[in-house]
């Protein structure tokens, strides 16, 4: 696994203070927030004098708005809100606009910097946080410098033992850095700018060896993943208020834990399990999870979205949800569609949708088609976007997908004259040759007033309500279902179908 000699620490730059999104503005509670700790934060600012500044508090990666001040004539500006602040790492933002960080957990920072280089020319007046973090900050600057001097050296010699030892002091430089870290972190327990520092180095682990001494990668990568959080504590409430953590938090879920929803889903619920019950941290967690899954472009990965609403949401088994920081008619909608959701998963039996083709005469059940892939399609002969869709679909369906054993179950809308007609005038024009079926005016306005003349001799309920049995809020809906009628594949284009049996058959065929 890879390993973390200096650790980049956001310093200068440009800012933009977001206002929060909806997905962040969910975790604030409706309900009075208790104060937090009161604290004060004073500043002077050379070259701000009567100029207005900001304060600015990390909530996860990012910085939103907190507090506004004045800088008097000295250039002080004092961040004093009744309210309390928060303990993390906050941003004061000048003119620019440009700002320098400082970690909030004490109840007087002071702090002097001038605007033309706020970092190089900060003095700590009170707050041994800042002390520590600062200090962090000028060693990792100045070892960065060194490390850039040593590989300008090292791409330049030619020579392997010039090489060599440029390499050794490579190394010894790396060892400093990790003293450092390590003596900051042992010597300053229960402070914030400690609990940063150890966050930010990789937990030191055995390399595993194959019997033949090689290095076990597959091990590796299980021992890394395993002990990934070994150095957060996450019943502490201040991680949500540090950038390091939401970082972790996405390189976990994006580059280390396989997109695969069941891997994704325990590993989900361990983490979680680890924050605790309730507090600011389970909350991130879960919001982050949910929202960044529910959004995710990755087919498939609505199962984890499912999960993570019925999980953790939801009411379920006689159990209330545990999330308290949505509005009710917000959180009613959200589990209405999880589990509408829940059943079209992928891996999931495809319920069955039994309806008749054009004539009004012959029900065609989709489970009984013979083809051991099936392609199912829900389309309106009044949406333009399904019938330029159609067309290139069934051009692939000709010359690639009937001649390998792929099947199309076309479900239309076709409840009313207008429907109906343009229905049948849609597939006499481009001549769809797989199999039309729908929810027809007759079997619409005859259901409507007695299901029992269809139901069961002819089809079911969940047949004639397939609109809210696939959740079909939108159309064209694709899904595709293999031979046991199991979910495979959904939303995809023509040649996406097509691949993905190719591939699905290919892993059948290995050993």
């Amino acid at each position: 696994m890879p390993t973390s000699t200096f650790v980049p620490m956001p310093l200068r730059g440009t800012l933009t203070l977001l206002t929060a999104t909806l997905a962040l503005a969910a975790l604030a509670q409706n309900k009075p927030v208790p104060d937090a700790p009161k604290r004060t934060i004073e500043v002077q600012i050379g070259g701000l004098e009567k100029d207005t500044v900001y304060l600015a508090n990390y909530y996860g990666n990012k910085l939103y708005y907190a507090d506004t001040a004045v800088a008097d004539a000295k250039g002080v500006a004092v961040f004093k809100d009744p309210k309390g602040y928060k303990a993390g790492v906050y941003a004061v933002v000048v003119p620019g606009p440009k700002y320098f960080e400082l970690i909030l957990n004490e109840p007087v920072v002071k702090l002097a910097t001038d605007q033309s280089d706020l970092v190089g020319r900060m003095q700590v007046k009170q707050s041994r946080e800042n002390e520590l973090f600062f200090g962090y900050i000028r060693f990792l600057n100045e070892k960065k410098l060194e490390g850039d001097a040593l590989r300008a050296q090292l791409d330049a010699a030619k020579d392997p033992i010039a090489q060599a030892s440029v390499r050794a002091r490579m190394d010894e430089l790396d060892k400093a850095v990790k003293q450092y870290q390590r003596d900051l972190v042992a010597n300053n327990p229960g402070t914030l700018a400690s609990s940063l520092v150890k966050m930010s180095m990789n937990v030191d682990l055995p390399e595993p060896r194959k019997p033949d001494g090689s290095l076990d990668s597959a091990a590796s990568y299980y021992q890394y993943r395993a002990h990934f959080w070994d150095h957060f504590d996450l019943r502490d409430e201040r991680l949500v208020r540090v950038r390091v953590f939401a970082d972790k938090l996405d390189e976990y879920f994006s580059r280390l834990v396989p997109q695969v929803p069941d891997t994704i889903n325990r590993l989900a619920d361990e983490l979680i399990a680890r924050a605790g019950d309730s507090g600011e941290v389970f909350k991130y967690i879960v919001h982050s999870i949910t929202y960044k899954y529910e959004s995710s472009d990755i087919m498939g990965m609505d199962a984890v979205f499912v999960h993570m609403a019925l999980t953790y949401y939801c009411p379920r088994d006689g159990r209330p949800g545990r999330v308290d920081w949505m509005e009710q008619d917000k959180l009613d909608k959200l589990c209405e569609r999880a589990r509408k959701m829940a059943p079209l998963v992928l891996g999931r039996k495809a319920p069955n949708i039994i309806l008749t083709d054009s004539t009004e005469q012959q029900w065609i059940s989709m489970h009984d088609l013979k083809a051991e892939y099936v392609v199912i399609i829900f389309w309106d002969p009044h949406c333009g976007h399904c019938k330029k869709e159609l067309p290139d679909i069934h051009k692939a369906y000709l010359e690639k997908m009937r001649p390998n054993g792929i099947e199309v179950y076309a479900v239309a809308k076709a409840v009313d004259e207008s429907l109906m007609k343009d229905w049948k005038k849609f597939i006499r024009e481009n001549k769809l040759e797989w199999v039309n079926v729908a929810l027809t005016k007759t079997v619409y306005e005859e259901a409507k007033k007695d299901p029992r003349k269809f139901i069961p001799r002819y089809t079911t309920i969940e047949s004639l309500n397939y609109a809210d049995t696939y959740d079909v809020f939108s159309t064209p809906k694709i899904f595709l279902v293999d031979g046991e009628r199991k979910f495979v594949g959904k939303s995809l284009s023509a040649d996406q179908i097509y691949d993905l049996v190719s591939k699905l058959r290919e892993r059948k065929v290995k050993p």
